[in-house]
């Protein structure tokens, strides 16, 4: 018999006996006709249609800084300033860029273009 944790040992507890109701209002004779309220399958209500996430709109500016990350290689690219890091952090929350490996002379992460990222660029 399995113990609390006080060491008194554990009640057995009984699963509660179902119960069968009778319902006093029917007659033990089957109403075979039912009535068309009865009779109808409850449907449910329609469910709308999945929504699709908008699409991501960009600043001039943005898309230029899109470029330049690129343009920085397999490397990453390492903010200069806090402005840049604005841009960054923007562009990171609409999962264009990603945090690569930090820098180990400053401390500074570099950031990469994700595959949506590289949607974002302008063609030729």
């Amino acid at each position: 018999m399995a113990t609390t944790k006080k060491g008194a040992p554990a009640k057995a507890s009984k699963a509660p006996a179902k119960s069968t109701k009778v319902n006093a209002g029917k007659s033990a004779s089957k109403n075979t006709t039912a009535t068309p309220s009865e009779a109808a399958p409850k449907s449910s209500p329609a469910k709308p249609a999945a929504k699709k996430a908008a699409p991501v709109k960009l600043t001039d500016n943005q898309v230029k800084f899109l470029q330049t990350i690129h343009a920085a290689g397999e490397t990453g690219y390492e903010p200069k300033n806090k402005n840049e890091q604005r841009s960054i952090d923007a562009l990171i929350t609409r999962k264009l860029l990603k945090r690569g490996a930090k820098n180990k002379e400053t401390g500074n992460s570099r950031y990469l273009l994700t595959k949506a990222g590289t949607a974002h660029l302008p063609t030729a």
